[in-house]
């Protein structure tokens, strides 16, 4: 699939999911006991494997748990009131959760096969990171204010974690790091607002929706704003607010209410496809730019980074599976070929 057919594709699907959304808004007063009382688990594994690649943004690897809701947790004193102060205020029927993640991104340049790589590509760096987050949501609207901090250079691990991986799968060995970014601490504030317009506007189980989001970043690592939408169409779609990259703020999704799939009585299956696209301005991006202070590679960025990304996804009991496929423009004016392809796998779990 070309990006021309890709993008027809996805703006046909947003303009029959606004249409959907318009015509039924989202159910009002649905109970929200067995979602509010669900934490969730998330793996993320994205690779340029899955597209016969091995450059740019080569990997990517992200552990996250996002806690059932605190709102009614049943604490008193210190601890209630700390829940009670957090940002967003307290929405009427809303949730509170907060989430925990650690994750490692490695990027190459496009032939790792040459000891002193091209300097007019993107050079070697590794990111990793511990991230701390805080979700509040209703079955409409999530917002997410997440900190990122990690390291960038050799002590974020990238070189040996992907020589690693190299010779367990028997694949070239990468012989530049010794030119990767130097070590740097990185922090990066995110925050991403998500809305979810709903409407079972097919056929009984057969459901579409639009979840449109706006977003921004602020550090070192990476300052950016960004904007974009999902469309998802398929059997009893889950009540989050869709299927994210392991990217700054993605925490993985608990259930906003309780005609999700991993916690109704009467539905424990779906299966849906979805287009999503995000577009992003970009003040700054260390993996580009190079190190804030030290000498280091860098090459020059461009300003405007789009995602189009298409995919599937199962779940079978409290368990969902996602599988989605990148096309990721541009990101520095020498890069060769139109797109950077890599895919995405994710695995959750509701307990």
């Amino acid at each position: 699939m070309n990006y021309r057919s890709f993008f027809l594709h996805a703006t046909i699907l947003t303009l029959l999911g606004s249409s959907a959304a318009l015509a039924q808004s989202p159910v009002a007063g649905t109970a929200t006991d067995r979602a509010r009382s669900s934490p969730v688990f998330t793996m993320y594994f994205e690779n340029d494997i899955f597209t016969g690649t091995d450059q740019h943004y080569t990997n990517g690897l992200k552990f996250s748990w996002l806690t059932a809701d605190l709102v009614g947790w049943g604490q008193a004193g210190w601890r209630e009131r700390v829940v009670a102060a957090l940002p967003f205020i307290n929405r009427t029927g809303g949730q509170k959760n907060i989430g925990f993640a650690l994750g490692q991104n490695i990027y190459t340049p496009r032939d790792i096969k040459r000891p002193n790589p091209d300097p007019s590509d993107r050079p070697y760096a590794g990111w990793t990171y511990g991230e701390l987050a805080f979700v509040s949501k209703t079955t409409v609207v999530s917002d997410t204010l997440s900190l990122q901090v990690g390291l960038v250079g050799p002590n974020s691990l990238a070189e040996d974690a992907q020589r690693f991986a190299h010779r367990l799968g028997g694949y070239v060995r990468p012989l530049g790091w010794d030119y990767q970014l130097r070590n740097e601490l990185g922090v990066n504030v995110v925050f991403e607002r998500r809305w979810r317009l709903f409407g079972r506007a097919l056929v009984q189980k057969l459901g579409i929706d639009l979840v449109p989001h706006v977003g921004v970043s602020l550090g070192n690592v990476q300052t950016y704003a960004n904007a974009g939408g999902t469309v998802r169409i398929g059997l009893n779609l889950p009540s989050d607010f869709g299927v994210q990259l392991a990217r700054p703020g993605s925490v993985g999704g608990t259930p906003a209410d309780d005609l999700d799939p991993r916690v109704a009585l009467d539905r424990n299956f779906s299966v849906f496809v979805f287009g999503a696209a995000d577009g992003r301005g970009v003040a700054r991006d260390i993996f580009l730019d190079g190190n804030t202070f030290p000498d280091s590679r860098s090459v020059t960025k461009r300003a405007f980074v789009a995602d189009l990304s298409t995919g599937l996804g199962i779940i079978a009991g409290r368990w969902q599976l996602t599988y989605t496929q990148v096309w990721r423009t541009r990101e520095f004016t020498k890069e060769s070929g139109r797109f950077t392809n890599f895919g995405s796998l994710t695995l959750s779990r509701a307990y």
